[in-house]
Parts: C-alpha cells; sequence; structure tokens
C-alpha cells in the first residue's frame, strides 16, 4: 500500500469512529481522502519542481488546465498514485519550459491560428471520446456519460472564451504573461483530450513502464 493510501486509510479509520459512520461511509471517506491528498501531493510537487526550473505557474496553469477537463473526461491512468504524480510533475515541467521558449518567438497572431487549430482538435476529440473511464471504476449509466461529455464540452467553450479575453488583454497591454497563460492553456487542454486516444494512452503507458 503506498503513503497516500495509507493515510487515506489512517484517516478513514479514525474518521469512523469520530462521526460514528459504517464501512461504506467510511470507504467513502477513504476515497475521497485519497483524491484530495493525492491533489495536494501533486500540485506540491509541480510547485517545487517548477519553481526550480524557473516554469512555476506555467507548469501550475497547464496542469489545472489539463485537471479540470479531466475531471469530466477522464482519460488514462497510471499504475499506481507515486507515478501518476511523477508522470504528472515531469509532464508539466517540460511543458512549461516549452511554453517558456515558444512564448518568446510566437505572436498572438500565429498562436491564434495555432489555438483554433488545437482546439478544434480537442473539441473533435471530446465529442467522438469523452468521457474515458478506467477498469477499476467503469462508467455504466449512460445518462451520467452523457452528463461527463456535456461538461467535458462546457469546459472547453470556457477556456476557449477565456483565451479570447486572454488574447484582447495581451493586444492592449502587450504583457508577456497572458501569451503564456493562453499557450498554457491550449497546451493543457490539448494534452488532456490527446489522453484519451489509442495514441495518448500508448504514450501513458509508456511513459508509466519507465518507472516499474
Amino acid at each position: 500500500m503506498y503513503l497516500i493510501e495509507k493515510l487515506a486509510v489512517s484517516l478513514g479509520k479514525k474518521a469512523k469512529i469520530l462521526l460514528n459512520v459504517d464501512n461504506n461511509k467510511e470507504q467513502i471517506i477513504v476515497y475521497g481522502a485519497i483524491n484530495l491528498l493525492q491533489t495536494i501531493s501533486s500540485i506540491l510537487w509541480i510547485v517545487m519542481a517548477g519553481f526550480i526550473l524557473g516554469v512555476l505557474y506555467e507548469a501550475l496553469i497547464f496542469s489545472t488546465a489539463a485537471s479540470i477537463l479531466r475531471k469530466y473526461s477522464g482519460g488514462v491512468h497510471a499504475s499506481s498514485p507515486n507515478r501518476c504524480i511523477i508522470i504528472g510533475t515531469a509532464l508539466s515541467c517540460a511543458a512549461g519550459l516549452i511554453i517558456d521558449k515558444l512564448s518568446y518567438n510566437i505572436s498572438l497572431t500565429n498562436t491564434i491560428i495555432i489555438g483554433i487549430f488545437f482546439i478544434t482538435v480537442s473539441f473533435i476529440i471530446v465529442i467522438l471520446k469523452a468521457p474515458v473511464d478506467s477498469i477499476k471504476k467503469p462508467i455504466t449509466d449512460l445518462n451520467m456519460k452523457k452528463k461527463f461529455k456535456k461538461n467535458s464540452i462546457i469546459v472547453l467553450i470556457v477556456f476557449s472564451i477565456f483565451i479570447v479575453v486572454l488574447s484582447a488583454f495581451y493586444e492592449t497591454t502587450s504583457k508577456l504573461y497572458y501569451l503564456k497563460i493562453i499557450h498554457s492553456i491550449i497546451l493543457g487542454i490539448l494534452w488532456q483530450s490527446i489522453t484519451l486516444t489509442k495514441i495518448g494512452i500508448t504514450i501513458f503507458k509508456k511513459a508509466d513502464k519507465i518507472y516499474t
């Protein structure tokens, strides 16, 4: 059992005694604690690695954008929580480094053209593939699947509107960080969309095997 799972189980047992709940509610608490602890741990690792590499907010925005979409679209899972955190941190920081370099060389016009293409690809993938559930927790309810797909599309629409607003801010102020935020969001939702496809799943699984 991994450290996060041990902590979650420990919290679940204490909550069971404190709240006087049954075994089913204890399991729900444990499941929620695992997700919360894994999220906190992942953020902390990205913050530390991003700070060291000088791409803190690029890595965080990339990760946040991907995570928000993933909440509804689903996607491929690592074989363990620890590997998920390692892969997520490495990927976010790598994306941050790429964004940091590209933002100095790509104009707003080119960003808009590339963004329209990538976001359109993301919409197509989400419409065709989302939600992608896990083997351990398959989604059997058809209405639930439709709800997750709908929410995934809404997330992409909201991000698209946000990108338009940021583009207007950059056009007015020429502040580079607006462009970096745009690039971070675009790459974040693109990567998350790719993880819904066979190609993305294959890439993720190969990365997962590196830590086997």
